[in-house]
């Protein structure tokens, strides 16, 4: 059974859960703007709410190109908004290109370079992506560096990178990093499973995927119980592994993937 992470999964409705900037960003007025910036911007975060993330990124580009042109709160609020947009499209150099602006322009805060280098990880540029990951550490200073919601998103992003890429060692300390500064969430707990699975260490990865399922609620914990599948499967547990996709299959329906294996584990 092939393997489930958040970011490959959008066909069946999973959208990776990132930056949370549409419930923490400020709710600006931008009181020196026009009504076409204004309204562009509002249209893109409902559009974004609704899952329609190319609609929302046109809408962010209208409301900046309506805007007085001054990079002020209101800008770099929509820029934010466009490159979280953006990650969740899969469009990641854009996304990057948009943190690579942020961070240049709004004093070279760390939650940027964490957010680019996620976006890098996430587009195959991973020598890029380490390179901006240690730049946001030392941008965030040793006390804070590996601590915020923005580090575990590059981290979680580099691991799965570095999997890709056939290199579960590298996988492994990346998450590793994450786990040892506190950041122990179902998406780097998962991450791990993954990567110790791909190195053949399987009840360990079980052991996380357990942890993972713990603390993942909704969507993440539908891809950490067939990830779990996976690994049962590959230990020959072949009763455990079905038991596993049964209950995915009775909590969050079927796909034709899941069903082909079903009868798989079924026959054997």
């Amino acid at each position: 059974m092939k393997r489930k992470t958040k970011n490959s999964q959008k066909q069946s409705a999973v959208r990776p859960a990132v930056f949370l900037l549409l419930a923490a960003a400020v709710w600006l007025s931008g009181c020196g703007e026009s009504k076409e910036a204004k309204t562009a911007r509002l249209q893109g975060i409902e559009q974004m709410g609704a899952g329609n993330y190319g609609e929302a990124v046109a809408s962010f580009e209208t409301a900046l190109s309506e805007a007085d042109g001054i990079v002020d709160a209101f800008e770099l609020d929509i820029l934010q908004y466009r490159g979280e947009a953006e990650y969740l499209l899969e469009d990641y150099a854009a996304a990057a290109h948009t943190y690579g602006i942020l961070e240049q322009v709004d004093g070279g805060k760390a939650e940027y370079l964490y957010y680019k280098a996620a976006a890098e990880a996430m587009s195959g540029s991973l020598e890029a992506a380490e390179a901006d990951y240690q730049k946001a550490g030392e941008a965030a200073g040793i006390s804070e560096e590996g601590k915020s919601a923005a580090a575990g998103v590059a981290l979680t992003a580099l691991s799965e990178a570095a999997r890709e890429a056939k290199d579960a060692e590298k996988a492994m300390a990346f998450c590793q990093m994450a786990l040892d500064s506190g950041m122990a969430g179902p998406e780097i707990l998962n991450q791990m499973g993954l990567s110790l699975m791909e190195a053949g260490r399987l009840d360990e990865a079980v052991s996380y995927f357990e942890q993972a399922l713990s603390q993942a609620e909704g969507e993440t914990a539908g891809i950490v119980t067939c990830n779990m599948a996976a690994a049962y499967e590959k230990k020959s547990d072949f009763s455990r592994a079905l038991e596993l996709l049964k209950g995915y299959q009775s909590a969050y329906g079927s796909t034709p993937e899941v069903e082909k294996e079903i009868a798989f584990l079924e026959s054997r």
